[in-house]
């Protein structure tokens, strides 16, 4: 009896010991570490923010003008008078944007979901009014103005994702893409020399500075981390996170903080796994980058992470698909300043010696290149497939699930226009003299 009063009292004790220790760790903050960043001295994504705000302002409440813009946007002619409103407003801002590029940039807004980012859409809308004006330029083959536009908004691009998480990797894509359209409808018709070398040099140039998508991938994590610290802090809640409630967070007690003490604990350890595995499989080059690893959100289980935890795969495809496009068009500023040069076409890419920029991220090998003397070449990308399809390209030239990459981009004609995109056919390929 006495033994079994012992045992007992043993066991009592084991149990109270276990209980003690799981209301210790269950009301012990979970300590989140969030590196700082380090920003430059003189910063330009502060004075883009505050350029931004002033655009927002001036330009929303102006009627006239956002009629103007959307006119041109769409490519609608505008008349002498429009034209010289919408620059009259626009040019200020060109201007300001043309200096900031110039200077380092490391984006420097709070990382809290309720920081609001203004800054992105006033600098889409300088992207467009640069494309308006390249148009102009390239219909009047004034090519090296326009390809030095291009290089302005390649710079303003890397300068959006510099420090930044993945929305403004996704900006920085889709600058590029507005950059590169133009120039890549012209692409057939661009020989003259100094814009080849232009194209050329814009290529490398964005080689060296363009930020990948895993430092972006790794911002996005410390964003998700300062996000699970305001749970904790009190100043945001689930229902805000996923948008029921949109109104300010006030003062919370510790007993309606405990649950989101919980929760964030309980997901601590998944998110870190499965952000790690994310960031570190967006190391790899493009071609062997495993979906099921790539993409954090399919790997989350726990209820918080399933929150807020983004799809990744997709940008891992947008960003090949753009180191691509760049190649491509460098490719073939190459080859033509080749036969510039030897009178004809190089027999390989690996003659032109432009190192990694005749690679095609998405099968790892150099694009396809083909010669033919009576067409001149052929040179693409097996896009997002993998899959040669003999240099058939989508219509707009942005890669799809089917064809290929083209380096030049044409446009859907008319009597197709009004068909659902995954309808139009597939554009013949393109042969570049």
């Amino acid at each position: 009896m006495r033994k079994w009063l012992i045992g007992c009292g043993v066991l009592f004790g084991i149990v109270l010991v276990l209980c003690i220790g799981v209301l210790v760790w269950a009301f012990t903050p979970p300590k989140i570490d969030i590196p700082p960043r380090q920003l430059p001295p003189n910063n330009a994504y502060d004075e883009y923010r505050a350029m931004a705000e002033e655009m927002k302002q001036r330009l929303d409440a102006d009627t006239r003008f956002k009629q103007i813009e959307n006119a041109a946007t769409a490519g609608q002619p505008l008349s002498a008078t429009d034209r010289a409103y919408y620059l009259q407003r626009i040019e200020p801002y060109l201007r300001r944007y043309q200096s900031l590029t110039q200077r380092p940039s490391i984006v420097s807004v709070e990382r809290s979901v309720h920081t609001r980012l203004p800054e992105l859409a006033q600098i889409r809308r300088i992207a467009r009014a640069e494309v308006y004006l390249m148009r102009e330029e390239l219909r009047q083959k004034r090519y090296r103005a326009a390809i030095a536009r291009a290089d302005r908004l390649s710079r303003l691009a890397e300068q959006v994702r510099n420090g930044g998480p993945l929305i403004h990797y996704l900006v920085g894509v889709a600058i590029h893409a507005i950059a590169l359209q133009p120039i890549r409808e012209e692409l057939p018709r661009i020989q003259d020399r100094a814009a080849l070398e232009a194209l050329l040099k814009l290529a490398r140039d964005y080689e060296k500075r363009r930020v990948p998508l895993w430092k972006c991938m790794q911002e996005e994590y410390y964003f998700i981390l300062s996000v699970y610290q305001e749970l904790l802090d009190g100043r945001t809640t689930i229902d805000q996170l996923t948008g029921s409630d949109s109104t300010p967070q006030t003062s919370t007690s510790r007993d309606e903080m405990l649950p989101y003490q919980l929760l964030v604990k309980t997901a601590l350890p998944e998110l870190n796994r499965v952000m790690t595995q994310a960031i570190e499989e967006s190391k790899q080059p493009f071609h062997k980058r495993r979906p099921e690893k790539m993409d954090p959100d399919k790997n989350a289980r726990h209820l918080l992470n399933a929150i807020i935890i983004p799809v990744s795969f997709e940008a891992s495809d947008k960003e090949a698909s753009e180191v691509a496009t760049m190649r491509l068009v460098g490719c073939t500023a190459a080859i033509r300043l080749h036969k510039l040069r030897t009178g004809k076409y190089p027999a390989s890419l690996e003659a032109l010696q432009l190192g990694e920029m005749i690679i095609d991220p998405f099968s790892g090998k150099p694009f396809v290149y083909k010669t033919d003397p009576r067409f001149g070449f052929l040179l693409y990308s097996v896009s997002q497939n993998r899959t040669d399809d003999g240099g058939q390209s989508p219509y707009g030239g942005a890669p799809e699930s089917r064809g290929d990459l083209s380096p030049v981009s044409v446009r859907v004609p008319d009597h197709l226009k009004g068909v659902r995109r995954e309808q139009l056919p597939l554009v013949a390929p393109v042969w570049l003299r």
